[in-house]
């Protein structure tokens, strides 16, 4: 096995290992600024799964608590079926429970993008799972509902038929969780889609059958198209650059953890 080197510093100098564990310099050795330097890069709009099962957990106690049932059962059925949001807005109480008032086990659904872009139309079937059941029942027994009612209806003065949310409603309201409960990330609609995917192929251990399987699921052409919607490139691509470390004495520790005596000439 390798010896590690460690960086002999002279008195006065800066210990290096401290400035890797903390990425902290001292003033002494960076100065301001006295040229405005301009630099161009793209604004990041793009929406952001949840990546955190604390943070999913947080926003369910948060409008549970709050006895928001309606938005804790859009968000729970969002995150668990991952259905674009025009579809999943859609969604009657018939479609989940059966004339008995029985919770289905899979139900069928014919997307609307497939509906609207496909020769050959196909049906995707969801399958009704532990805590979309809770959620449901959760709002029923609060809110009874007719089989044939949408189940994430406008609630607003100006509309009291049977008229599900908007896009823009379910994009406010998930808006609204993220300043109230200071989340730092980018939460649209589409967020519950990606959180779906992303939690799928965390929970597989990054198996790639699941990866092909999320990418038929969601109508991608390539699996790479699925890796960077659900956003786990950037952090493999993040990962890469932070292992490889080139040049730099703490190169030897990566190629110690991985079994490699040293690294090849």
């Amino acid at each position: 096995m390798a010896e590690i080197i460690t960086l002999q510093t002279k008195p006065g100098y800066i210990d290096v290992s401290k400035v890797r564990a903390s990425r902290q310099l001292s003033p002494k050795i960076v100065l301001p600024a006295e040229d405005e330097v301009s630099f161009e890069i793209a604004n990041e709009h793009t929406a952001e799964p949840i990546k955190s099962l604390d943070d999913i957990q947080r926003i369910t106690d948060y409008l549970v608590s709050n006895e928001r049932y309606r938005d804790n059962m859009l968000f729970v059925c969002g995150i668990n079926f991952g259905l674009r949001v025009s579809d999943l807005s859609q969604l009657v109480f018939g479609r989940l429970i059966d004339d008995q008032y029985h919770i289905r086990t899979t139900f069928p659904i014919l997307e609307k993008k497939t509906r609207n872009t496909r020769k050959v139309k196909k049906n995707r079937y969801l399958t009704i799972n532990d805590a979309v059941v809770e959620a449901v029942t959760l709002y029923l027994e609060n809110n009874p509902s007719r089989l044939d009612q949408y189940m994430f209806r406008s609630e607003s003065n100006r509309c009291t038929s049977n008229t599900p949310l908007s896009r823009t409603s379910i994009d406010r309201i998930l808006k609204g969780i993220k300043d109230d409960l200071h989340l730092d990330i980018h939460m649209s609609s589409h967020s519950l889609r990606k959180t779906f995917g992303y939690h799928q192929m965390l929970m597989s251990g990054n198996d790639p059958r699941k990866l092909l399987i999320l990418q038929k699921m969601f109508g991608h052409s390539t699996a790479a198209q699925t890796l960077d919607y659900i956003g786990i490139t950037m952090e493999e691509i993040e990962e890469a650059y932070m292992n490889l470390n080139l040049g730099s004495r703490n190169c030897y520790k990566r190629f110690s953890m991985i079994g490699v005596d040293e690294p090849v000439a």
